[in-house]
């Protein structure tokens, strides 16, 4: 088995002569130049580039040029980390909601830049948050490089980025310009520390950024976990078909209060604004939401249970199974 680091990863002439199975780790799309260098690397292949196996911890739906190749998604990623949630025995309320939206920052992504740009178009300010940037002094050209649209732009070029910059430091981290590097602790300790009492359970929706944006591939990581562990109704901001994805695991994604159309459309800077732009009425209605809230308690019990009792784990070893795959993926889920 060969394994691959998404997010360094870049094809350097390597030759695969004989069928392989190609583990790949975390978000793999480079964004600067556009493509999947895995890609590059089955298509150099001596041998069928199709009798390659992919296995990916993190994208757990494939529909972008890698769904014509052997893919096995498998939420690896989420069954670790619904694990160390389940371990960390977190003590939830979610009585004391008094904000209509949390969101949460660390990684600069376009989605999650263009979301702080929307928040002041809209008019948005009743939510809490976390931006673990040094300062919000961004580059706007690559994001003007990357869409034509005359509404998008004006928003990416005007946007003053007021919203002050908000932290967790533990004394382990590394905080970054735009970005912070997690020291010793788990998400799920981060999580309980901070950012449970402090971000997500006051609030009623999570607006959460995954990593995904120019790929339609689906991520789901511990930041739609902590949305659950929290009782709040998800809105993906960029995601590709993330609602459909956990809609198809068993999660109620609140289809009868949230539209999520928005999910399938093709430009993610679409993507991005009219998961603000349908919901508005809801990111703009504190007293409606709560209420929400109030009468959904068993369906938000329903889903958290879900994850106590260790769904994408049990998912991902019937994937393991089903592909016949090494023990050494087994290992990956502990």
């Amino acid at each position: 088995m060969i394994e691959i680091f998404g997010p360094t990863y870049r094809y350097n002439n390597e030759i695969l002569t004989n069928p392989e199975i190609i583990f790949v780790k975390d978000h793999h799309y480079d964004d600067q130049d556009h493509c999947f260098h895995v890609k590059t690397l089955l298509d150099n292949s001596t041998c069928d580039p199709h009798e390659h196996l992919l296995v990916f911890d993190h994208v757990v739906q494939q529909d972008d040029v890698l769904a014509a190749y052997q893919c096995a998604c498998l939420p690896i990623f989420l069954s670790r980390t619904e694990q160390q949630f389940n371990q960390q025995q977190i003590q939830y309320n979610w009585n004391q909601k008094y904000r209509t939206f949390n969101f949460m920052i660390n990684k600069i992504r376009h989605n999650r830049t263009f979301l702080l740009m929307m928040l002041e178009h809209f008019g948005l300010t009743d939510y809490e948050y976390t931006l673990c940037w040094k300062n919000n002094n961004i580059g706007r050209n690559d994001m003007l490089a990357h869409t034509n649209n005359p509404l998008y732009q004006q928003i990416i070029k005007s946007a003053k980025l007021n919203i002050p910059t908000r932290q967790y430091l533990f004394g382990t981290e590394n905080l970054l310009d735009q970005g912070l590097q997690y020291g010793a602790l788990t998400n799920a300790q981060v999580y309980q520390t901070f950012l449970q009492k402090k971000v997500f359970e006051p609030t009623c929706i999570s607006l959460i950024t995954e990593p995904g944006f120019f790929e339609h591939e689906t991520i789901v990581t511990e930041k739609t976990i902590m949305s659950i562990y929290a009782g709040t109704i998800p809105i993906w901001v960029g995601g590709w078909r993330i609602a459909d994805y956990m809609r198809d695991q068993g999660y109620d994604v609140f289809d009868d209060v949230v539209d999520h159309s928005y999910q399938n459309l093709t430009d993610p800077w679409n993507r991005c604004y009219h998961a603000i732009k349908l919901n508005i009425d809801l990111l703009q209605n504190f007293s409606f939401v709560r209420q929400v809230i109030e009468q959904s308690q068993t369906r938000l019990d329903n889903n958290l249970n879900l994850l106590k009792n260790n769904h994408f784990y049990h998912t991902t070893k019937q994937g393991i199974k089903h592909y016949s795959l090494p023990i050494q993926v087994t290992q990956k889920l502990f």
